[in-house]
Order: structure tokens, then C-alpha cells, then sequence
């Protein structure tokens, strides 16, 4: 014996009928009724930059990004960009290297010091040596150099570095 099913609905529990064939898929949903009729495909018009219409889609192109652009400026964009000039303006603050030297000598202890182009470690043989001679100079012509140098680029610092290593006499 074979059993028969029937389709019921899952809300009412009464046996369901069918309000349509099976392959039909709507009237608007663009499938043919019969397995072997093909839709046919739209060619997509491609544009050559060499055209006039390309250039004229290009000019619309860039109205539109301008448009999208000029919509995007708010306030809160202001207030961004205000507070990333804040930040840069670090690099107009000069670090007097001198008191740096001179706490490196007073806490023995290693730091970094900035230059124009960039920053590097100095140690206590150096910074002690460097404070030396600065303090022994006596004409304020060549200290205002000599502090100059120490806040310029590392080549100088290193020129500074090597006259206070001939100079100084370490015990």
C-alpha cells in the first residue's frame, strides 16, 4: 500500500491548494515560462576616453564629487582639522637641550634629545663633557653659538660632542 500525502497548513491545519503552476515566478520577475526561451542581455555601452560624451561624463563626475564634498563640511570637520593644526605647532616649540644635558648629568640617566632632524640618545660621559666646556666659555658671543649648535641638527651636535671630548680632561 502506498501512502498519499497532502500539503497542510501549518496555521489552520486544513489541506493547502495550489493558486499557481510551478514554474510560474510572477508576472514582473522577468523568467520565461518555458525552460528554453533565453532573455536577452543588455549590452553595456562602453565609453572611450578618447569621446566627447566620456569627457562630458567626466564633467559630471567631478560636479558630482564636488557637490558630495562641499555637503560633507560641518562643523565637527572644523573642529577636526582645528585640532590637528594644534598638534603640529609641537614643532615649533624649541627643547632647550642644554637643560636636558644638564638633567642628564643630575639624574644619571640616558635621554633623548630633540634636533631639527630628528632626535637621538645621549649619554652621561657625553652630556657631562658638553655642560663643561658650555660652562667654561666666557665670551657670549660663543655661547649663543655654541647653544646654536647644540639646538641645530645632530652633525652639529656631534661637531659640539667631539670639541668637548678634546677640550675636557676626564679624570
Amino acid at each position: 500500500m502506498t501512502a498519499k500525502w497532502k500539503e497542510v497548513s501549518a496555521y489552520t491545519g486544513q489541506p493547502m491548494e495550489e493558486d499557481a503552476p510551478t514554474n510560474f515566478a510572477g508576472k514582473g520577475s522577468g523568467v520565461a515560462m518555458p525552460p528554453d526561451a533565453m532573455m536577452k542581455k543588455k549590452k553595456k555601452k562602453l565609453l572611450d576616453a578618447r569621446t566627447k560624451e566620456y569627457k562630458a561624463h567626466q564633467a559630471r563626475l567631478e560636479a558630482s564629487r564636488k557637490k558630495r564634498m562641499e555637503q560633507r563640511k560641518s562643523k565637527f570637520v572644523e573642529k577636526v582639522k582645528e585640532s590637528l593644526n594644534d598638534f603640529n605647532r609641537e614643532s615649533f616649540l624649541t627643547e632647550d637641550n642644554l637643560k636636558v644635558l644638564r638633567s642628564i648629568v643630575q639624574n644619571k640617566q640616558n635621554k633623548p634629545v630633540k634636533m631639527k632632524d630628528g632626535s637621538m640618545k645621549v649619554d652621561l660621559f657625553t652630556a657631562s663633557a658638553i655642560t663643561k666646556v658650555y660652562d667654561a666659555i666666557q665670551q657670549k658671543s660663543n655661547k649663543e653659538k655654541f647653544d646654536r649648535m647644540l639646538n641645530g641638527t645632530k652633525a652639529q651636535f656631534m661637531k659640539i660632542a667631539d670639541f668637548a671630548f678634546k677640550s675636557v680632561k676626564m679624570k
